[in-house]
């Protein structure tokens, strides 16, 4: 069986010059702050009651000694609590700021602790020189296990607690204060290895925590993306059965016109030249338009979404256009009874556009409106100059409105707002799509503003200027 890799091996480990490092360092440094807050204190304290009984040993230390080494403690504690208080998160624009002042609290804790040596040092003892050298190396010992994380706090505390023991040692006479000057070199070199080696395996673990955090991340990145796909798959497959279902209506109906009618005629079932027959070839004629115009429809969505349709801008007679796409829609208005009313400003003449997209775009709009208004209602075509300089056409009904968590479906192939096949208004969804896509086309938009029960104004914006191009650089 192969060897399971080692977990660092196969995950990307942060740099450690990230400014997390530098963040989580000095927040493991701030999180040890509690135990000097609350330990140096008392544990000078008990190292001067011990002094106090065992004053036949350690020699006869004044009171005032005592408490003063205690008050140093007190001193550098309360400090140590304020530190503890200001920081309590690190940001990263505070990480200088906080590395400073925990620099400066080290060196007073560092000096306090060599207050203490000097309160408690009792010429000539060496039973208490021994005690006090002994509380110095675990001030020491404690500082390498809760400094480490950031080296300038551990160097400066090294050197603050360094320099009063060698002053201590240097100006102390007898065999015992000799020896412990001879030591403090190695000593120090001792602590300031284990410092950095303790540092080293902190970075070891922060490297490991970050990398964790970071696959998590990735992790819920990938599982978000995959929901999204999942959920854009079955949108998928909800249009594609919709379309489905919304082309077996829409091509059946016109088909069995088509073939029912031709029937009739191919075997003149009404008998020979019945006056009938030319009003069944009219039916066959129009059902044939219908299905022509449903499959250009069709093609013309399929060949927007492959990046092949393209477009030919030209200038454009905004009031001409408009007028060969109403003498189309007002017969289907005039059977609802329905007004019609086009406003072109003064200031737009001609538009950059494509002529037949332009018309296409403009007969959908108008034939969404003619659909859903209801008998008798008013459609406003308003084309205007936009805040700048482009073209902005707009088509307003006053029809029953589209539900707000509708509106951003409309644009999508196949998609209706009643999505049911046998819905009493007709249609494959593809008209919108057909308008967003002509739009963006011409560098331009589609858009829809509207709320149920307040009618929908449909709009599309053209910029002033346009060049010849294809969806795929378009989309």
């Amino acid at each position: 069986m192969a060897a399971m890799p080692d977990l660092l091996s196969v995950i990307p480990v942060p740099k450690r010059e990230d400014a997390r490092y530098c963040q989580a360092r000095l927040r493991l440094l701030i999180e040890t702050l509690p135990v000097t807050i609350w330990f140096n204190p008392v544990g000078v304290a008990i190292a001067c009651a011990a002094l106090w009984f065992g004053r036949s040993d350690f020699g006869d230390l004044p009171a005032w000694r005592m408490a003063l080494a205690v008050g140093c403690q007190c001193v550098a504690s309360a400090s140590a609590a304020v530190a503890f208080r200001l920081y309590p998160t690190v940001s990263c624009e505070s990480v200088s700021r906080v590395r400073r002042a925990l620099v400066a609290l080290q060196v007073m804790i560092g000096l306090a602790w060599g207050g203490v040596v000097w309160a408690v040092w009792i010429e000539g003892n060496a039973a208490n020189n021994c005690f006090a050298v002994i509380i110095a190396v675990m001030a020491l010992w404690a500082m390498a296990l809760t400094r480490c994380a950031v080296r300038s706090v551990f160097f400066a505390g090294l050197a603050s607690l360094a320099v009063p023991l060698c002053a201590r040692f240097m100006t102390s006479s007898g065999v015992t204060a000799y020896v412990f000057l001879a030591l403090l070199p190695i000593w120090m070199c001792y602590m300031l290895f284990s410092g950095l080696s303790a540092r080293k395996r902190v970075d070891d673990m922060l490297a490991a925590r970050f990398a964790n955090e970071d696959l998590s991340r990735e992790l819920a990145a990938a599982h978000d993306e995959a929901v999204q796909k999942r959920e854009e798959a079955e949108l998928a497959n909800k249009s594609k059965t919709a379309f489905l279902a919304n082309m077996s209506h829409e091509l059946r109906t016109p088909l069995n016109a088509i073939i029912g009618f031709s029937e009739i005629i191919m075997s003149q079932a009404l008998g020979v030249n019945n006056p009938r027959y030319p009003e069944y070839a009219g039916d066959i004629h129009t059902s044939g338009t219908h299905l022509l115009t449903l499959i250009n429809e069709i093609l013309d969505v399929a060949k927007i979404e492959a990046g092949r349709m393209e477009i030919a801008p030209r200038p454009l007679h905004v009031q001409s256009a408009l007028e060969s796409v109403e003498r189309i829609i007002a017969i289907r208005a005039s059977e609802k009874a329905l007004t019609i009313s086009y406003s072109v400003s003064p200031a737009l003449d001609e538009i950059m556009a494509d002529e037949r997209a332009f018309r296409q775009i403009m007969l959908n709009l108008l034939s969404n409106a003619v659909k859903f208004t209801p008998q008798g209602g008013h459609i406003a075509v308003d084309c205007r100059v936009a805040d700048d300089g482009g073209t902005l056409v707009s088509v307003t009904d006053d029809g029953p409105g589209i539900p707000a968590d509708k509106i951003e479906q409309l644009f999508k192939p196949f998609t209706q707002v009643d999505n049911r096949f046998d819905h009493a208004q007709g249609g494959t969804g593809l008209g919108l799509a057909l308008v967003h896509g002509l739009a963006r086309l011409h560098g331009g938009r589609a858009w829809i503003e509207s709320s149920e029960g307040h009618g929908t104004s449909a709009f599309v914006y053209f910029p002033l200027a346009t060049v010849k191009r294809d969806l795929k650089r378009a989309m």
